[in-house]
Parts: structure tokens; C-alpha cells; sequence
């Protein structure tokens, strides 16, 4: 994501999740300065990310497997890795569910995820078509208060794996995909055309 990106997550002043007087996420590094933040938590989640390319996260594709996913990304760095958020956040002018929702959103998101697994579908079309709204749908939840795109992309590839596709996210631009989701509520073309673009 470039440093001026249109889909930057917005962090407000007073923000229950920042140190007093600042919009820095409150870490475990005593960092309070965004820039610096921002590089450390690059460095070290791409550390994460190769690792779990390698032994990836156990779970069957449920709630709890992608809150664990978010913890094994981030909790060298946020104390609230892998917790579901408990305020309102936006990014440029898309404003995302409300916490007071996101449990029962997940409910109903991974009952359907759960339906998909079980079906053993075979059909290339049927699975990146459910890949595509999954990912939108999860995006458009935005359980956590940060880190959303890399914990939803490593689900999402473990999810793949699982019908034998290989998504290989490297230089993925997060822009390219948060707006291919947010058009895929009338049209999930683009978003269907990023996941067969990015299958091995």
C-alpha cells in the first residue's frame, strides 16, 4: 500500500486502541511514532507471513482459524492481535460494520464457509466465485483494528489450498483488491479476476 493510499485506515485522535494524545495504535514495541511504527510492523509481519507460508495456521476454515491467523501475523506487535475490534473504523470513504454487529456478521459469514467446505465442490468457476464474496464479505466486516487485508489474503490462501488453487499474494497491490471488493457488492468481476490472476 502506497503511503498516501485513498484506502488508509483513518486513526483518530482518542482512539481507544492509540496512546493518549496521538493517533499511534498502542504496541508492544513502546513505539510512538506512526512512521516508525508503520516500517516495523512491515518488516515484521512480512517476517510472519513467509513463516506461515511455510507451516501455515491449523484450523477448518472457521472464526476462531482466522482470528488465529490475525494473532500468529500480529502479536509480536498489537496487544490486540487476533481480538475483534470494539470501535467504528473507515478507510478513505468506505466506513465499515459497526463493532456491535461483527460477531453475529462472522456468525453467518463462516456458517456459509462451513456449507462451502462441506460441499467439495470441484468446479473451478463455483470455487473462486465463493473465494470472491468471502473475501469481500470479510472485507467489508473488517473484524480487526488492523492488519485486516494480510490476516483476510492469508485466510483466503489457505482456503484456496485447500481446493488445491496456490495464491501467491507477493507485491499484491491492497488497493487493487479493497476496491475490487467494495465493487463486488453489484460486481464481482474484478475481484474474481484478481483471485485467477494471482492462482498458480
Amino acid at each position: 500500500m502506497s503511503e498516501f493510499s485513498k484506502y488508509e485506515t483513518i486513526v483518530e485522535i482518542g482512539s481507544m486502541y492509540c496512546y493518549p494524545g496521538t493517533n499511534v495504535l498502542r504496541n508492544k514495541l513502546k513505539i510512538k511514532d506512526a512512521g516508525i511504527l508503520k516500517e516495523a510492523v512491515l518488516k515484521i509481519v512480512a517476517t510472519r507471513q513467509f513463516e506461515l507460508y511455510q507451516m501455515p495456521v491449523p484450523g477448518r476454515f472457521t472464526k476462531n482459524h482466522l482470528l488465529n491467523i490475525h494473532k500468529a501475523l500480529f502479536g509480536d506487535v498489537f496487544y490486540f492481535a487476533g481480538k475483534i475490534r470494539q470501535e467504528q473504523i473507515s478507510k478513505g470513504n468506505t466506513m465499515f460494520y459497526p463493532p456491535q454487529v461483527i460477531e453475529n456478521e462472522l456468525d453467518k459469514l463462516f456458517a456459509q464457509i462451513k456449507t462451502f467446505v462441506d460441499s467439495h465442490t470441484k468446479k473451478k468457476d463455483v470455487i473462486f466465485k465463493n473465494l470472491a464474496l468471502f473475501m469481500a464479505e470479510l472485507n467489508a466486516i473488517h473484524p480487526f483494528r488492523e492488519g485486516n487485508g494480510r490476516a483476510i489474503r492469508e485466510f483466503i490462501r489457505l482456503l484456496g489450498l485447500n481446493y488445491d488453487f496456490v495464491l501467491n499474494w507477493g507485491n499484491t497491490d491492497e488497493d487493487i483488491i479493497l476496491e475490487a471488493s467494495i465493487r463486488s457488492v453489484d460486481d464481482d468481476t474484478a475481484l474474481i479476476d484478481v483471485l485467477e490472476q494471482r492462482s498458480e
